[in-house]
């Protein structure tokens, strides 16, 4: 408790010190105004000059950026206070200003204006142009402060491509070797002699005067919080004899190992190196000290990494999908590749620190892109990126696909092309090459990995055997094995910040200004002014997250509509069909609109530019803009309605739903035709239910010349009557239709109820008449027979006289084998 109690009052003294000294700071007496617009048009004034001076490096034109930027900032606060000024002035000026039109006739004519109203009006009115005065001064100073930097951004740019274009000296000239030595010699004292120095002023101790290294207290607090964090979990959720883990247990581990593997050693190299640096080592070792620490966080971090996802001795918890065999040789290629790196570039830091050392910035430059270059083939090989895949599989071989393969071979060309530059004395290009690859490589491997951490804890975290998926279910009153579909949502946002965040920060990897990065995002977000239009990503996703609420809305009245209203009115079923599809439609045009005014869009000018393709449009979409208002008029007028039974342009079916554009028929053969609605206007329609549900079965019947026709007339009235589903009203009709030379013509007509029925009665009633009929003896089951020759000439001809002749017989007789030829005449 007394800890507490000491811990809050040191709380309350840094607090009490902190307002002090902001109310120190605000007590402080400011410049007058034309002094501050004098010093700010100094600074700028003596930017430009600086700037038109040749042998700019990078970090000056970041130096002269800065100034300009905080002189833009100042300005723009000062304008935003004289413009709160001068609309402060304005309202109080307002009451005074003297007023136009009066009445001359009213009963209370206005007071006139006394010297003391006189006075204060012409003191505001001055005060309000003394604020405009400077409102303009401070724009002046804003819009020149815009051109500096967009000058400072340029600039930049042509500075950093003319050093890495900058052509030193070959390691192929002979005058580099014969200086190699000497300048090997100085560069190895002056190294000794620094960190002679360094050791004498105390190489582990801080001098007088130094920065307070409290915060750095915390900070190693917080490192062995973290390290005893990561070590209680690794004995509860860590790596342990699993044989078989689950993807929640691989997601854990690779977590755990992400803080105690790959966090918590980067945090004590961080720290040690601070550290260090408050001993205040000497030129170079100062700068040296800081490239040692930032190298050895990215090598513990690649070493971390490879042990944490790729998991070369564990298979079970390896996080990507790797053979064990090019996992162990991808792990093994990149700790190789970092470990030599990281010396042979810190060798080649120590050597070339200092003016005249070109021979050896030659030569070494050579050294560091050959060793890099044959240590990051191995990895690039398709030998470290073969990827599990099961038995009859489709996913492809390696990891990444052919996309990545092709990036691969890129990358190899790239690293191998370094060495020409290296040889051709592009000894800063090479170096940046080798750079800003590895920097890339490891942003994306960083990127990729989040992502598939993020991507496996949310579907974790959704599962529904896990804590919070049943509290989700539960929450929103889901079913307990319901699906989720939120974590998508989540994961994709995600997804779009990982790859904002690497827009910006993959540029830069090559060298590409930060500022400029940033500046151009800032259009797209806020705006990119192209002629009278203004694209703007904030307005894009304001209009996309409108829509979509408008959508959920439309569809939660179209739900209520459908599954709470509609079933408590007594309507029928294509009724409901009709103002379901209503609803959408005019959901969908309202979400619409909602979207279209929420992006900004001047409806005046799309008007203007709608008017102007009317001719276009009206040419090209007349057949749309045709099926959506006979779409329209059908769902009105409703001649045709989901369920019935229609023929039109030669397809028959039942209508199965009526869209805006086309109709959807589902064929007797269980297929679906989407048929435009205009060929429900233009051409006849055969709606088999459109009054009602009943159709009528006409049986054609022909029998013999012989037969009885009452006898037959009351054996088909007889059969159709018996049916239990042919109706009685209206009742069943016989026709006899007429008498031919073959027979004679009966026609059957019986009606049901419904449509569907007459498959199944038209089959009954067609073998219940045959059973009869035979009964009835009026046909014959089994008839004989008859040989019917198709030519009788042929036939006298050949009895005649005349060669034989084959005669070619009926068909039935083929089918029986009859060989009909006439005999040979004597």
């Amino acid at each position: 408790m007394r800890g507490f109690f000491r811990l809050a009052c040191v709380v309350l003294v840094l607090c009490s010190s902190t307002l002090a000294a902001f109310a120190q700071n605000g007590t402080q007496p400011q410049r007058p105004f034309s002094q501050l617009v004098a010093l700010w048009t100094r600074q700028l004034d003596r930017i430009a000059s600086r700037a038109d001076q040749p042998d700019l490096q990078p970090s000056e034109i970041d130096a002269l950026r800065e100034q300009a930027l905080d002189v833009r900032t100042a300005a723009a606060a000062a304008a935003a206070l004289a413009r709160s000024d001068l609309a402060d002035t304005k309202k109080l000026l307002a009451p005074l200003e003297p007023k136009a039109g009066t009445d001359k006739t009213a009963e209370q004519p206005s007071p006139p204006d006394t010297d003391a109203v006189k006075a204060e009006h012409d003191r505001l009115t001055e005060q309000a142009t003394i604020s405009e005065s400077r409102v303009k001064q401070c724009e002046v100073i804003i819009a020149r402060s815009d051109q500096l930097l967009d000058r400072m951004t340029k600039l930049r740019g042509e500075v950093m491509l003319q050093t890495l274009l900058r052509r030193d000296m070959s390691p192929l000239s002979p005058a580099v070797w014969q200086r190699m030595g000497p300048e090997l010699v100085s560069a190895v004292q002056s190294l000794s002699d620094a960190v002679g120095t360094w050791a004498k002023g105390g190489l582990f101790s801080l001098r007088s005067g130094d920065e307070d290294l409290t915060p750095l207290i915390w900070w190693a607090l917080l490192t062995i919080a973290l390290w005893w964090l990561g070590r209680q979990a690794r004995q509860r959720f860590g790596r342990g004899e699993h044989a078989e883990p689950g993807q929640r247990d691989r997601t854990i581990a690779a977590a755990i190992d992400g803080v105690g593997v790959v966090l918590v050693p980067m945090l004590a190299v961080w720290l040690i190196g601070k550290l260090l640096a408050a001993s205040h080592p000497p030129m170079p070792i100062d700068r040296l000290l800081s490239e040692l620490i930032s190298r050895l966080i990215s090598l513990l971090l690649v070493f971390g990494l490879t042990a944490t996802a790729l998991a070369p001795h564990r298979p079970a918890w390896r996080v990507l999908p790797f053979t064990d065999s090019a996992a162990q040789h991808l792990s093994t290629s990149l700790r190789r590749l970092m470990a030599v790196g990281v010396f042979v570039d810190m060798v080649f830091l120590a050597l070339t620190q200092g003016a005249d050392r070109e021979a050896l910035t030659a030569v070494g430059a050579l050294v560091l892109a050959a060793t890099v270059a044959f240590l990051t083939l191995p990895a690039l090989a398709d030998r470290a990126w073969q990827a599990i895949r099961p038995e009859g599989s489709d996913l492809p071989s390696m990891v990444g696909g052919t996309k990545w393969s092709i990036v691969r071979l890129v990358l190899s060309v790239a690293v191998l092309s370094s060495i020409v530059f290296a040889l051709l004395g592009y000894a800063t290009l090479a170096a940046h090459i080798h750079s800003a690859i590895a920097i890339t490589s490891l942003l994306l491997a960083l990127a990729l990995l989040f992502h598939r951490f993020c991507g496996d804890a949310l579907e974790t975290a959704a599962a529904a055997d896990t804590p919070t998926g049943r509290w989700v279910r539960r929450r929103f009153g889901l079913a307990p094995d319901a699906d989720l579909h939120g974590q998508n949502i989540l994961l994709l946002l995600i997804d779009f910040v990982l790859v904002t965040l690497l827009g910006i920060a993959i540029p830069a990897a090559w060298g590409m200004d930060i500022d400029a990065i940033q500046t151009g995002f800032g259009h797209l977000l806020y705006g990119v002014k192209i002629g009278g239009v203004t694209i703007s990503l904030g307005n894009i996703g304001l209009a996309i997250l409108a829509f979509g609420i408008a959508m959920l809305l439309a569809r939660l009245v179209r739900s209520v509509v459908r599954d709470r209203v509609m079933p408590t009115v007594d309507a029928p079923l294509p009724l409901r069909q009709s103002i379901d599809a209503a609803l959408n439609y005019a959901g969908v045009i309202i979400a619409i609109l909602i979207g279209v005014g929420a992006l900004g869009i001047d409806f005046t000018n799309l008007a203007i530019v709608l008017g102007a393709l009317s001719v276009g449009i009206g040419l090209g979409l007349q057949n749309i803009a045709n099926n959506i208002i006979s779409g329209v008029i059908m769902l009105l007028e409703r001649p045709v309605k989901a369920g019935d039974w229609v023929s039109v342009n030669g397809f028959e079916g039942f209508v199965r739903r009526i869209n805006i554009r086309a109709t959807e028929i589902e064929t007797f053969q269980r297929t679906h035709v989407i048929v435009p609605n205009s060929l429900f206007l233009q051409n006849p329609v055969i709606n088999r239910t459109y009054a009602d549900t009943s159709s009528r079965i006409d049986i054609p019947l022909t029998v013999g010349l012989g037969t009885d026709v009452a006898k037959m007339e009351a054996i088909l009235r007889e059969t159709a009557l018996a049916h239990p589903r042919v109706l009685r009203v209206p009742a069943p009709i016989v026709r006899f239709v007429r008498v031919t030379p073959t027979g004679l013509e009966f026609e059957l007509f019986v009606f049901v109820m419904q449509l569907a029925d007459r498959t199944i009665v038209n089959n009954d009633l067609n073998r219940d008449i045959l059973a009869r009929l035979i009964e009835a003896k009026i046909i014959d089951p089994a008839p004989v027979p008859e040989l019917r020759l198709r030519d009788l000439d042929k036939l006298a001809a050949l009895l005649s006289g005349h060669p034989r002749e084959t005669i070619v017989p009926e068909k039935g007789m083929q089918e029986k084998g009859t060989d009909a030829v006439a005999p040979t005449p004597r």
